[in-house]
């Protein structure tokens, strides 16, 4: 966790110059290649017995993107924060209070930390991390005059300013694994992984691998009642042999449950070449969200009483401290959550920058001031973001079916579906390709 102190005088200085700012960014665009075996690469649709049903690289409409390990991004977009010696780590967020400075009116956002510190600032910004193991955030509190604090804290935050709009998954837990991509597992893996990601969907399982230089990849998502299972090789050559055992989990059923056992050797192969990473497994709860109207925070005002905390203008929210997505379709696991963390920074940094000119030419800042640039950003994020999490299956379906997951059970491709599947895109995708290329000749 992480606590970052700018004064405002630091605030009015470039970072380190543009051109150092160039090969900054440089440096972050090289890594995108460097963790993909392509520069751009999109995920094949496979059932279990490894056979391809849908490759999304022919959809001429389908936007391939680029992998990057999203600790090598945190570190390269610290890195210059902590250059200028304005970090430091091992902050644990408590709870905020609005402050009333005195007789004139002003108000400030005191943040208080569980050892008893705290920070005063103009806006409080907050960001989830979903990939946290301690399932904890990022915090910003931003004042023009004083500090700007960058610490990690409980997802309490969307609570206590009455958003209340994250949803947990209870049917279903989350598995992601990482392991070292070296030449002996690389020679283990089937030379399928050079063209691309895959993507399976059985039985309520739904499995990513992603072979992506140096790691290999890892996400599976279960049934609550498969959480722990071992396979019996049948001969010495092929088989699997995988244990997970979650003891925090009460809900199980079958522990014994196999659920890959029946699946292509090819698989089998796969999730043991990492096996013995068993430390760099990381397991979560699923979560999504719920839209927010883009008058909650007036909403709130309006009936919440004496809690001026709530609905606040001065606490902003961004990422999956807001719009959480579940990354059980394509759109979330190819990082669709953290690009829209980041255009939430995009469209909110103009909007301080405002800020922080008016507070360095005038008066403090007033709350009305704020609020009016807070709204700016959320009619941006609002329309954008939760967009995606309609996509990702986040709000597609009602909550009761997202709790019992029914939709991700019926889904199985081995049968019927993925021989439709199949056809249709045999049939149809020639076609769409020509009058894709054809339409973007004539615009050209």
């Amino acid at each position: 966790m992480a606590l970052t102190r700018w004064s405002s005088r630091e605030m009015r200085k470039p970072l380190r110059g543009k051109d150092t700012r160039s090969v900054w960014l440089e440096s972050i665009v090289q890594k995108l290649g460097r963790y993909s075996d392509s520069s751009k690469t999109a995920p094949s649709i496979c059932h279990t017995k490894f056979q391809t049903i849908l490759d999304l690289s022919a959809l001429p409409t389908y936007s391939k993107s680029s992998a990057i390990n999203r600790v090598v991004l945190r570190d390269l977009l610290l890195d210059p924060v902590i250059a200028e010696g304005r970090v430091t780590f091992d902050k644990h967020f408590s709870h905020y209070e609005i402050i009333e400075n005195g007789s004139s009116g002003n108000e400030s956002v005191e943040v208080n930390f569980t050892d008893g510190s705290s920070e005063y600032c103009d806006i409080l910004v907050a960001a989830h991390g979903s990939g946290s193991k301690a399932s904890e955030s990022c915090l910003i509190p931003i004042s023009f005059h004083r500090n700007i604090t960058d610490t990690e804290f409980s997802m309490q935050i969307n609570k206590q300013i009455g958003a209340k709009n994250l949803v947990d998954m209870k049917s279903h837990v989350s598995f992601l694994s990482k392991g070292n991509a070296t030449k002996e597992r690389l020679r283990q893996l089937p030379p399928r992984l050079l063209n691309g990601p895959i993507l399976v969907f059985k039985n309520g399982i739904s499995l990513y691998y992603a072979r992506r230089i140096p790691l290999t990849l890892i996400l599976y998502h279960f049934p609550i009642d498969i959480v722990q299972f071992t396979c019996p090789p049948p001969n010495r050559k092929a088989g699997i042999k995988i244990k997970m055992t979650i003891s925090t989990l009460t809900r199980t059923k079958h522990h014994s449950t196999r659920a890959f056992c029946d699946w292509s050797p090819e698989y089998h192969v796969m999730l043991s070449a990492g096996a013995s990473d068993e430390d760099n497994i990381t397991v979560t709860r699923l979560r999504a969200s719920t839209k927010l109207s883009k008058d909650w925070r007036q909403r709130l005002q309006a009936h919440n009483g004496n809690v001026r905390e709530e609905g606040h203008p001065r606490v902003w929210l961004v990422g999956d401290a807001v719009h959480a997505m579940q990354p059980t379709r394509q759109v979330g696991i190819r990082g669709m959550g953290g690009n829209q963390a980041m255009r939430d920074i995009a469209d909110m940094l103009p909007q301080l920058l405002e800020l922080k000119r008016a507070a360095e030419a005038g008066p403090p800042l007033s709350t009305r001031e704020i609020e009016t640039r807070c709204n700016a950003y959320e009619k941006k994020m609002i329309d954008r973001s939760f967009a995606w999490v309609a996509k990702s299956g986040g709000t597609s379906q009602p909550i009761e079916e997202l709790e019992s997951a029914d939709f991700l059970k019926t889904i199985d491709l081995d049968g019927l579906l993925g021989r439709v599947i199949s056809f249709l895109a045999g049939l149809l995708l020639p076609v769409a390709t020509l009058l894709y290329k054809t339409a973007k000749r004539s615009k050209q």
